[in-house]
C-alpha cells in the first residue's frame, strides 16, 4: 500500500512539473482586426500549440511556419470563434495567426512551448 501511495505521488509530482514546465505566449491582441493583418512569434523549435480567440465569428487562419522552406503546417482556416492546431514537430518554425476578413471584434492568438 505504501508502495503505491509512492506510486502516485510520484506521477502526480511529474505531471505537475510538466505543465509548470509549459509556457504560453499571447503574441497578438487587438480589437480590430482588417483583412490581411497577421502576427506572429518568433523562431522556435519549441512551439507545439497555437490558439486563435475571437468574440465574433469571422474567417481567420491559423498555422505554423517553418523557417526552411517557409511552408505552412497544421494549418486551419475557418469562422469558429475558438480554433487550435498543433504540430508536433522539432524544426524551428513560428505560430502564426492572420485574419482574412475584417471584423469589429477582440481576438487574441496564443502560442504554447
Amino acid at each position: 500500500m505504501k508502495r503505491l501511495a509512492l506510486l502516485v505521488l510520484i506521477v502526480v509530482a511529474l505531471a505537475v512539473s510538466a505543465t509548470a514546465w509549459a509556457g504560453t505566449y499571447s503574441y497578438a491582441g487587438h480589437s480590430y482586426w482588417p483583412a490581411g493583418q497577421a502576427h506572429s512569434t518568433w523562431f522556435a523549435s519549441s512551439w507545439w500549440n497555437n490558439i486563435f480567440y475571437k468574440t465574433a465569428s469571422y474567417d481567420t487562419t491559423l498555422t505554423f511556419i517553418d523557417n526552411t522552406s517557409y511552408g505552412w503546417h497544421s494549418t486551419v482556416r475557418g469562422w469558429a470563434t475558438y480554433q487550435q492546431t498543433h504540430w508536433m514537430s522539432s524544426a524551428v518554425k513560428k505560430a502564426h495567426c492572420r485574419a482574412n476578413t475584417s471584423a469589429f471584434s477582440w481576438a487574441a492568438c496564443t502560442a504554447y512551448n
